[in-house]
Parts: structure tokens; C-alpha cells; sequence
């Protein structure tokens, strides 16, 4: 068991080090930190390992509820004034969404955002906007049909969007 941890851990760091740069906003030294968990946490898991999904994508799902646990336990507090919050919060429609991800600030409010969502919708997500796997692929990954990836992308997105209009609007 352990040469097999150290075949993942030599093929699958970077990778799982990228991944949560950008779920914490290009943090180096936050991703650095839950690169560390998560490699610990599948260190620990690993005779758990059942092979229903592809190795890397079980990391995958480690080094995201790793993520998500440690933004649960540490909200980002932002403080700005509400113009720049609505620059933020109502983007500017010629701009591309993925653009968006770039900015810190943003992408705090995003993860928080989208953990507050049920699983299925957070997966799609995340998959999508920061894995950047077509819906054909996180259709296999989640045992659902390309369309039902779609549909629950588009609702995420929506109440994504609604959260962030009331958090603009104090709702």
C-alpha cells in the first residue's frame, strides 16, 4: 500500500495542487496546505478505494471536500463597498464567467456560494468550471445522462446567481 501512495502521490500532486489553486482563488500557500490534507487524507483512505470511479477522480473529491471543509470552518469575510460588490456580484455581461474565476474576492464568495448547494449541484460545478470536463464526462463520472449534467449545471448556475443577487441585495 505504500508504493501505491507513492506512485499517486508522485503522479497526482501537481495536479491536485492546481486544482485547489483554484478553488481557493490562487492561493499558493492555502493550496499548498489542502494539497498536503487531501495527499494525508488519501493516505488514509486508500484501502477504502473501491475503483467504482477512476483513481484521480476519487483525489478528485477528496481535495474538494477538503477544500469545502476548510472554508466551512474558515469564512472569508469581505469588505468592500457596495459598488465594487455589485461589480463583482452582476457581472458584466460581455464578460465570460471563467474570466470571473481570476478574481479572488469572486471566487471566494463563489466556493462559499456553491457549498451552500445540494452535492449533485456542487459536483457539476466544480467539474465544470474548475475542472473544465465537458458534460458528456461528468455525465459518466456521476452515473447521469450528458442532459441531466446539463440541466443541473444551468439550475446551479441559476441559484448561484440568485444567491449572489441576494447577498448584493441583503436578502
Amino acid at each position: 500500500m505504500n508504493e501505491d501512495f507513492q506512485e499517486i502521490y508522485k503522479k497526482y500532486d501537481k495536479e491536485i495542487y492546481l486544482f485547489l489553486l483554484k478553488l481557493t482563488g490562487y492561493r499558493k500557500d492555502l493550496a499548498e496546505e489542502l494539497t498536503q490534507e487531501t495527499l494525508y487524507q488519501t493516505f488514509l483512505s486508500l484501502h477504502k478505494y473501491r475503483g467504482e470511479c477512476g483513481i484521480k477522480t476519487w483525489i478528485y473529491q477528496i481535495a474538494k471536500n477538503t477544500c469545502f471543509k476548510y472554508f466551512k470552518k474558515n469564512p472569508i469575510l469581505v469588505s468592500m463597498d457596495t459598488e465594487e460588490f455589485m461589480e463583482i456580484q452582476l457581472p458584466d455581461k460581455g464578460k465570460a464567467p471563467e474570466e470571473y474565476l481570476l478574481d479572488r474576492e469572486f471566487t471566494d464568495i463563489l466556493m462559499q456560494s456553491i457549498h451552500q448547494l445540494k452535492s449533485k449541484y456542487q459536483d457539476v460545478l466544480i467539474y465544470r468550471l474548475y475542472l473544465e470536463m465537458h458534460f458528456a464526462q461528468i455525465g459518466k463520472l456521476m452515473k447521469i445522462s450528458e442532459n441531466s449534467a446539463k440541466v443541473i449545471y444551468h439550475r446551479g448556475k441559476e441559484m448561484l446567481k440568485k444567491e449572489m443577487e441576494d447577498r448584493h441585495y441583503g436578502k
